[in-house]
Parts: C-alpha cells; structure tokens; sequence
C-alpha cells in the first residue's frame, strides 16, 4: 500500500488503532469438527490467514493446498483466494447470488447467509490425492496422524456427495459404500444387527432416489415389516462384509476404501455448476421447445454433463484433449438474458457411402454461472499445459505435439472452437443428440 506524507500517515495509523477485532466461525467436511477464532486484524483478515490457523489448529502443514477456504451457502459455493477478504464477501453475497444465480428475490431476501468451511481444493488432482497413502510408507513430508486427519475429512466430503447425489454410482457401488460408512459410524454387533436398527440409519447412507419407492413397494413393505425390502437386506448384507474387512483393520482404512471407490470415477472432486441447454431445433426452427436444466461438473481432468431432474444420468463427459470451448457474456441485462458456454467436441456419423464421418458437435450453455466455468476450465488447461510442457522437456520433447497443448496456442485453441483436438468417437446420450449443434469438417 502506498502512503503519502503528513495527514495521510496519520490517518492510516488512526484507522489501525480503531480496528476490532472479529470472532470468526469455520466448519470443516466433518460435522465433528469446527473452529472459533479471534483475528485481531477483523474485517481485514483475509482467507489466507484464515487458513492458515484452521490448518494449525488441524496440525497439518501450513502450505497444504489439499484444502481450501470456501463461502458456502445453499445456492452458491466460492473457492476463496488467500488474498480475498470473506468478511467484505459476506456483505456482497446478495450482490453475488443475483449476479451468479437463479435465487429468486424472496430467497434471496429471505437470507441466504454463508458459512466459511474448509474443504478440498478444487483444483487437486486425483492422482494428488492417491499420492497421500503411499506418504504413509514414506512419512517424511506429512506425519502418519496428519495423514489420518486428512483422509477423514475426504471421507467425510466424498460421503456428503454421494449422498446428495452429486456422485452417480451404480446400485451395488452404492451398497458397498453405505455397507462401508455404517461400519465406521454405527456401533452395531454384526451378529445382532436387525432390519429394525438399520432402518433409521438409511437416510445418511444412501441418496434419496435409492429410498424413492412406489406405493405398492411401500405397502408390502409395511405388511411384512420383518423381511424387510430388498434395498434394507443388502444394506445388512454390506454392513456385516464391512465389519468383517474391519475386525481387520480399522475404521481409517474404511475411509480409505471409500475413497479409493470414489477415485475411480472421473468426476470425483467436480465442481458443480447449474445451466441448461436449448434444444438444437428450437435453435434451427424457432419452435418453442423447452430447455433442458443441466449440471455441469469440472474437475481438473474433464468436465461432466448430467441431467439435472436425473444425476445419476450422465448426458457427456470430456477430458480436456476433446474439446474446445469458447465464452460468450450476454449482450443484454435482465433476468432472462444469461451468458453462455460454447463446447465443442468430435464425433463420427454414418456418411452417404457407408464410411464413418467425422463432425464437430457444439453445445450451448446458458448459464449466470458460464464466467466461473470459463474461468475454472481456463485454470485446467493452463495447468495440463504446464504439466505436460515440463514433461516434454524432461523427456527430451518427444511426446506427441497434438498430445500436449502449448502455453502460446491455448488462447487461439479457445477463441476458434474448430481446432484439432484429438480424433475421438464420443457417445451422446439419447437426451443430448437434440441438443447439440453438428457442423462437418
């Protein structure tokens, strides 16, 4: 900060004088754990001092990027930068949900208050994650027990989404995670585990599309309480092979089980962001045809389209080597004008003759959320660019250049969607073949 002479020093040391300090609550993934702090620099405190405390208190090393600070509120989710003041934030989030969401002015004004939690880092890879276990064998960078604090909070993460649903999995993953989290949070003999005691517990282990069951279900259910329904006998049947995997090991090794489950799937750590699409005729033919809500998950590896009335519904995944993509901010202002998110992708069709026809599809997004996404997908790139650039120069540059992307063409890449990328046969969705835009090359 630059000072000038005289009046103006004195002003900023007056103004150091009178600042109060401020009382600040953070959560953490797990319920368990919390933290009250006093900064002395109030208002002032920025998310990295934050941070930093919640990561001393925690033990764990100060310049661990596995966490960040996040406001998380029930209609918006901002990873904080440690320069960002939360406190300035907190006072602009009804600025911010009118600006990056759909909130209505009643919830809105109803209050919408956010919390500032400690969760994973948006930008961690997967294979950064995997690479904490094997610090286990060599625990020189991070102790065993910061270890172990790490992965229960991951635990806890990952298990808030997949019970949200925000993790779609098949009907036996399911079954083996919900088998996995009773064996480390219900305290139940496996001998005399009964359909009766597990019953109450199903809400917090699975999602609610797997407890979603029609009436006839329900009314059997209910005449023949005592054998249960099918879901309630394979939720035992997980619990007692999990206690079983648990008389030898312990519960940490549960969670890590849980975890290594959850890093099998591509869109494990996605951010999620709300959108929807325009149906291609409506596009061609102007008919009045109405558009498909999606959410759109990026991670640091790929993005993700799902269905957003079916999560468990995947309509596109991509890594980053097949696409393109390019912003484009609403020219108008109002609540019914969004900007929108162009990706492009490579697919082949059946041509004339019988030969496979290689034709870009694009995607309109329209989203109040497209500058984060635009944003987040430009984070990606550049660090794919920059990882895969040191490796070209630690191999002696002899990897595939249409493999790796250059720092220098990334922008070209994003202005002009009809770049190569890399020939791929991408399967849509039979939801997302009305959707997509198709030109030929």
């Amino acid at each position: 900060m630059n000072m000038a002479e005289g009046s103006d020093h004195e002003k900023v040391l007056t103004d150091a004088s009178t600042i109060k300090p401020i009382t600040l609550k953070v959560f953490t993934s797990d319920p368990s754990v919390f933290f009250e702090e006093l900064f002395e620099s109030g208002k002032g405190t920025t998310a990295g001092q934050i941070k930093e405390v919640v990561l001393s208190r925690l033990q764990l090393p100060r310049s661990s990027d596995v966490f960040s600070l996040w406001l998380v509120s029930k209609h918006l989710q901002l990873q904080l930068k440690p320069y960002h003041f939360p406190c300035k934030l907190f006072k602009r989030w009804s600025e911010l949900l009118g600006q990056f969401t759909t909130a209505s002015y009643e919830d809105i004004e109803a209050g919408d208050e956010p919390i500032l939690v400690l969760q994973r880092n948006a930008f961690l890879r997967i294979e950064e994650e995997r690479e904490l276990l094997s610090r286990l064998r060599h625990p020189e960078s991070m102790a065993a027990d910061q270890i172990k604090v790490v992965v229960n909070l991951l635990y806890w993460e990952a298990m808030d989404n997949v019970i949200r649903g925000h993790y779609p999995m098949t009907v036996d993953e399911l079954h083996m995670l919900a088998g996995y989290q009773a064996a480390i949070e219900i305290d139940l003999l496996p001998d005399t585990v009964t359909i009766d005691n597990l019953r109450p517990h199903l809400p917090s282990l699975y999602p609610s599309h797997m407890l979603d069951r029609g009436v006839f279900t329900k009314v059997m259910s209910l005449l023949f309480r005592s054998s249960g329904s099918g879901l309630e006998n394979k939720m035992i049947e997980s619990y007692k092979l999990a206690c079983q995997m648990r008389d030898g090991c312990d519960p940490f090794n549960l969670k890590v089980l849980y975890l290594q489950l959850c890093w099998s799937k591509p869109f494990y750590g996605s951010v999620r962001f709300v959108g929807q699409i325009e149906p291609s005729t409506r596009l061609i033919h102007r008919v009045a045809y109405q558009d498909q809500p999606i959410t759109v998950a990026i991670n640091p590896d790929c993005i993700h389209l799902f269905d957003a009335g079916q999560p468990s519904e995947t309509l596109l995944y991509l890594t980053y080597d097949q696409l393109s993509w390019a912003f484009e901010p609403s020219t108008e202002e109002g609540e019914n004008f969004y900007s929108c998110l162009w990706v492009e992708f490579d697919s082949f069709i059946r041509g004339p003759n019988g030969e496979d026809q290689r034709v870009a599809k694009r995607i309109q997004i329209f989203s109040r959320q497209a500058p984060m996404m635009d944003a987040m997908i430009e984070h990606c790139v550049e660090g794919i660019n920059s990882s895969e650039a040191g490796l070209r120069q630690d191999q002696g540059d002899t990897l595939d250049p249409h493999h790796v992307w250059k720092a220098q063409d990334h922008q070209h890449r994003k202005k002009e969607l009809n770049e190569d990328r890399l020939p791929c046969t991408v399967m849509l969705h039979d939801d997302l073949k009305q959707l997509t835009l198709e030109s030929n090359f």
